[in-house]
């Protein structure tokens, strides 16, 4: 691969050679004894891969052939990534600094034009001034390719999302088991790709609530959410009625409960509304919340059940938000200490709602199942593999908006 003269070529190559000399560098240092990875290190390199088979990467009809958008025979694609990363988890007196860093390489092998590299990062501070005083100071960096199954560009050009998160967090333990919560956030999102659905934008999230936390930590929470969300080089445009600026407020109440030894609940339950300056015709609210039950039976036994739902907007003629309602269940079984197996049965229904032009016909709905089966093998404490096969089907009244795709993977990984 390395006798290729191109510049991509030249630049992955240079990119492997680094991160295989770090690996062997590393390898050395174990072999002679002067790193050794444990439970309790401050520093942990980490590095590993996978191998995922997709047989419809793009999300493509049954009814449509590939060559109709792709120019190709084919819609299946083998992805291959490799990653290199730094752990650091480091606590100092009532202090504690965390710091994840991880650069990965995407390549597929048929539809190269969507090969990619991403840089992900976490930092926090999870810091005390006083023993009832504390908070997270935190940003973090996350880049990924947009999903097909929700947007698919006509001629499936490559588009890299950059999400970014700035936090601040604050707890004033007041007395008993009361807490005063204060918090403030910058999310800022960016795509390769100018995306009428779901543009750029910059938002700024304020919140305060109080917790009540038990002696045997149980808690309840009550937040207040007030958002400002601004899109990015976009100005408000009467014919599409799509607006440069947005607000939001969201009242959420938490749980976290454990009803006994064998079982715990957790969830939120909230009222999100959102409100736009100029074009109310895009404006919406209604209910959003998660509810979570966990259950071990045995050792070797655990079940995790989670119902959900949540309002995305979206930028549509025929639709200005979505409402998702999703279930899902996650039985696992402990084989032995090191392996275990799982099962992932998901459904997840989506109305498309709000629009500002007539539709054709009925408003879109859709019907998303999926079931996944995993197998975990950890031989050392140092040592990760696992594989899994999936299978994905989405109905919808929008005969161009079915799929069905298959996807086989197998992942590794090794911290020092």
């Amino acid at each position: 691969m390395c006798q290729d003269n191109s510049k991509n070529h030249r630049r992955l190559c240079i990119w492997i050679a680094r991160r295989l000399q770090a690996v062997v560098l590393i390898l050395l240092s174990i072999l002679t004894g002067r790193a050794v990875a444990d439970q309790d290190d401050a520093i942990n390199v980490i590095t590993g891969g996978s191998i995922v088979y997709d047989s419809n990467l793009f999300r493509l009809p049954g009814t449509l052939s590939p060559q109709a958008t792709l120019g190709r025979s084919t819609k299946s694609d083998t992805l291959t990534t490799a990653y290199v990363g730094l752990r650091i988890d480091k606590p100092y007196a009532q202090q504690r600094f965390q710091l994840d860093i991880t650069d990965t390489i995407y390549r597929y092998h048929t539809f190269s034009h969507l090969n990619f590299n991403a840089f992900d990062y976490r930092g926090a501070w999870l810091w005390h001034l006083t023993p009832r005083l504390s908070g997270t100071l935190s940003a973090e960096r996350t880049q990924t390719l947009v999903p097909f199954e929700d947007y698919r560009l006509l001629s499936q050009q490559r588009d890299v999302r950059d999400n970014k998160n700035q936090t601040l967090n604050v707890d004033w333990w007041a007395f008993g088991g009361w807490h005063l919560l204060l918090g403030l956030a910058n999310i800022e999102q960016k795509s390769e790709a100018a995306l009428l659905a779901e543009a750029d934008f910059s938002l700024i999230d304020r919140q305060g609530g109080v917790k009540y936390e038990s002696a045997s930590g149980n808690a309840l929470t009550v937040v207040q959410h007030s958002r400002r969300g601004d899109y990015a080089n976009r100005i408000p445009d009467p014919i599409t009625l799509n607006d440069s600026e947005f607000r939001e407020n969201e009242s959420e109440l938490r749980l976290k409960w454990k009803i006994g030894g064998h079982s715990s609940l957790d969830g939120r339950l909230g009222w999100l509304d959102r409100r736009h300056e100029q074009f109310s015709q895009r404006n919406f609210s209604g209910v959003v919340g998660e509810l979570g039950y966990g259950w071990i039976p045995t050792g070797k036994l655990r079940f995790y059940v989670v119902a959900k739902r949540n309002i995305e907007a979206i930028v549509d003629p025929f639709s200005s938000y979505r409402v998702n309602t999703s279930f899902s269940i996650t039985p696992a079984w402990r084989v032995t200490e090191k392996t275990t197996l799982s099962l992932r049965l998901d459904r997840t229904e989506s109305d498309f709602r709000g629009p500002v032009a007539p539709p054709p016909g009925a408003l879109r709905s859709d019907a998303l199942r999926s079931a996944k089966l995993m197998a975990d093998w950890k031989p050392t404490r140092n040592i990760s593999l696992s594989a899994g096969v999936q299978r994905a089907e989405r109905s919808s009244n929008v005969p161009d908006a079915e799929f069905d795709t298959s996807i086989v993977y197998i992942r590794g990984g090794l911290r020092f």
